[in-house]
């Protein structure tokens, strides 16, 4: 099956965040549309790839930069944040 054609596009960081947030105002509001939510999660990592930062959020966005496709940045920001989640989700952190 030959390869599915692919472009690049240049935008400012302010351009791709405003179109994130309309992507995700679109989803928000229903139109949960699989070609949506997938040019969201591609736009998001992309984001992501271009930030700084300190801590989880520099973690995460070493991680961006260094993945070759979306599916192997969601699956190393899952092992990353696995540990994480399910510490905050464990019994002793929640209230009584």
């Amino acid at each position: 099956m030959p390869e599915e054609p692919t472009i690049s596009l240049n935008l400012t960081l302010k351009t791709a965040e405003a179109l994130r947030a309309a992507l995700e105002d679109l989803l928000e509001g229903g139109r949960n549309e699989a070609a949506l939510e997938e040019a969201y999660r591609v736009l998001a990592w992309r984001i992501l790839a271009v930030k700084n930062g300190s801590g989880l959020t520099g973690r995460l966005s070493e991680l961006a930069r260094g993945a070759g496709s979306l599916e192997e940045y969601e699956a190393a920001r899952d092992e990353v944040l696995g540990p994480i989640l399910d510490g905050l989700e464990s019994a002793e952190n929640r209230d009584p």
